[in-house]
């Protein structure tokens, strides 16, 4: 029991860290869009919530070191929608996290879930989530894989390009102070490398 609390802890930390550094490199790139101030102080009160469903997830689909089977699959994304029933509420905080926990998988392409939306059909802030979410998925530990160097990870992020992300998003991304003439660096500070 103590070992599922212990490891139930670290990922609710890991979760956390993600959420923060996801909002400091999507902060960034609302900036590089030169979208308004409110449009930014929303994204940074709700990209971090982006993953807030997976508290209906259990730990140990999350924390396994194993390819997931289809059913595990199902299960972790419905975090989307439990995150989305966690957000409900009124407001514009509470409503563009909604937004954030619903979209930020779906894919320009239209192949991404929960509901298939396509190039501009997805709401902005998942968009622009979406890229932000996958560059710090890559670049972080995980139990299933090591962190990326950020050069690979920037070049994941340039694949996706008109397939799984917005390519106006990725064009501001790549844009960003720490991509402009990227070499290998040390990918455990986004934030730092953003100032570089």
């Amino acid at each position: 029991m103590l070992a599922t609390t212990e490891r139930g802890g670290a990922l609710r930390e890991g979760i956390w860290a993600h959420g923060d550094r996801l909002a400091t490199v999507a902060v960034a790139l609302a900036q590089r869009l030169k979208l308004s101030a409110g449009f930014v102080e929303l994204l940074r009160f709700a990209a971090p919530l982006h993953d807030i469903g997976k508290a209906a997830v259990p730990a140990e689909v999350l924390l396994k070191r194993a390819p997931l089977t289809a059913e595990e699959i199902a299960l972790v994304r419905t975090h989307v929608h439990e995150g989305a029933r966690m957000l409900a509420g009124s407001g514009a905080r509470l409503c563009t996290a909604r937004e954030v926990a619903l979209t930020h998988h779906e894919r320009w392409d239209g192949t991404g879930y929960p509901c298939g939306l396509r190039g501009e059909e997805i709401p902005l802030v998942g968009r622009i989530v979406a890229v932000a979410d996958v560059f710090d998925a890559l670049v972080s530990e995980r139990p299933y894989k090591p962190a990326w160097p950020i050069d690979a990870a920037r070049a994941e992020i340039v694949r996706g390009s008109g397939s799984q992300f917005d390519p106006k998003v990725v064009e501001a991304f790549l844009d960003l102070p720490g991509c402009r003439g990227l070499g290998r660096r040390a990918a455990s500070e986004p934030a730092r490398w953003l100032r570089d």
